[in-house]
């Protein structure tokens, strides 16, 4: 058995994978933002403690308030059990210092308490409850590889490079805010073909490049898992695993990175995979998410039919023209509640 879900976290991720038989397993990635998405994640929380579970790992992929919003929440209740935490991942802050030539001290500082998408702050008020509440922790970076049970996981973002540069940046000239996106109109009038072919926007915060990605393999099934990563770094990653065009990686599942985002999917990435699903974590922004050339790029460089499964019931009439919807093969559905069961027919 493995199921994933996403709940509804505005516009971020709260992903939660549970797999096994005799022993169930539970892996919760991020904790999403806004009352529905915290009121989900304590009544999955309730729901393992009722079982007798344990959350075995908990993966924050990096300091984006949409992503640890509900994690602080959760942890800054007085009558929340630690001890429900068998281990996390948290690359941020004073534990980078366990990586050879980073010093993550420079991270204390808090500088953007008002900012909406870097949260600084809530990194450091984060890292704080996790070492009082003595969580076990670990600094994860890429082609590193773990068992969660009898699940395999192998980190394919962050690089050490990349933790080293997002260590040592100059925070006073590193804000970063939400104005060029939130100016960028969506681009649902143009054509799927149009968008496909246009000259990508690799514009990736160096934050995004932060990011926790990897992928999860459990009895002959895999979920590509993305966070909010750089499509060049995970192009690099699953290279060196010994992917390409002509040995493409067979993913059951993709969660599409930062929320489709125009930036963070490239024709190079879906051309390495073997992948008909990908789930698509938030609800349509002023920011153009999810973006049609993310999709398009999807649709056409995938070589076979597409299911997208998002977890909020979109319009994709008001994304795809009807001609569109029968020139191509692609499905959307809505991830409720109850997940999706992979490898299902």
């Amino acid at each position: 058995m493995l199921n994933i879900k996403a709940l509804k976290a505005l516009n971020g991720d709260c992903i939660t994978i549970s797999y096994g038989a005799k022993q169930k397993y539970n892996i919760l990635i991020d904790g999403g933002q806004g009352r529905v998405c915290f009121r989900q994640l304590c009544a999955y929380v309730d729901n393992i403690k009722n079982a007798e579970n344990k959350i075995n790992l908990l993966i924050l992929t990096h300091i984006d308030s949409d992503h640890i919003d509900g994690i602080l929440r959760l942890l800054s209740q007085k009558t929340f059990d630690f001890s429900i935490i068998e281990e996390m991942w948290f690359d941020f802050g004073k534990g980078l210092h366990e990586l050879e030539g980073i010093n993550g001290e420079n991270h204390q500082v808090s500088l953007y308490a008002d900012t909406t998408e870097i949260s600084w702050k809530q990194g450091v008020d984060l890292e704080k409850k996790i070492q009082e509440a003595g969580i076990k922790r670990r600094i994860v970076t890429k082609l590193e590889r773990f068992s969660v049970g009898d699940a395999i996981i192998t980190i394919l973002s962050p690089s050490r490079e990349v933790l080293k540069k997002f260590s040592e940046q100059d925070k006073n000239k590193e804000k970063k805010t939400t104005t060029t996106e939130i100016a960028y109109n969506n681009d649902y009038q143009k054509s799927i073909i149009e968008l496909n072919q246009k000259e990508q926007d690799r514009k990736v915060s160096l934050t995004n490049k932060s990011s926790i990605a990897c992928l999860f393999e459990f009895e002959g099934m895999s979920i590509l898992l993305l966070g909010d990563a750089d499509a060049e770094e995970i192009v690099r990653s699953l290279t060196d695993l010994g992917y390409s065009e002509k040995n493409k990686l067979k993913a059951d599942f993709c969660k599409i990175a930062h929320h489709a985002s125009r930036h963070n999917t490239s024709n190079e990435l879906i051309q390495i995979l073997d992948c008909s699903n990908y789930i698509i974590s938030t609800q349509q922004t002023a920011s153009g998410r999810p973006s049609k050339e993310c999709l398009s790029r999807i649709i056409c460089n995938s070589g076979k039919p597409v299911n997208f499964y998002c977890n909020y019931d979109l319009d994709w009439n008001k994304v795809f023209t009807e001609e569109e919807f029968l020139r191509y093969d692609m499905k959307f559905f809505v991830l409720d509640e109850q997940g999706v069961d992979v490898g299902e027919k």
